[in-house]
């Protein structure tokens, strides 16, 4: 059976990392939002519902470890994705007003 570790770290700690031309590439892409995604009455119900369902980070980086090497990295996607950075700051307006409640 081969031993393949698939995340960001591996056994040794050694972390994957994008390439240094990726997060040029991304900030080159469009930036626009939906106003109409974000709430404007906040609820504890509303709230949860959000960080229940928007993940806390990009589920789509990957990185493949064999013996300690990086075999594969695949950088997070999310960035490619326009209305993937509002989500984020949607779920974290959710956490700073579930935060507040207590």
């Amino acid at each position: 059976m081969v031993n393949m570790l698939m995340s960001s770290t591996s056994n040794e700690g050694k972390r994957a990392r994008a390439p240094k031309w990726w997060n040029k590439a991304v900030q080159t892409l469009p930036k626009f939002s939906l106003p109409f995604l974000e709430p404007k009455v906040w609820t504890q119900e509303l709230a949860q519902a959000w960080i229940d369902r928007i993940p806390a980070k990009c589920p789509f980086e990957r990185a493949v470890w064999w013996r300690g090497r990086l075999v594969l990295y695949v950088p997070p996607l999310c960035p490619l994705n326009p209305i993937s950075t509002q989500l984020y700051r949607i779920r974290l307006q959710a956490q700073e007003y579930l935060a507040n409640l207590k």
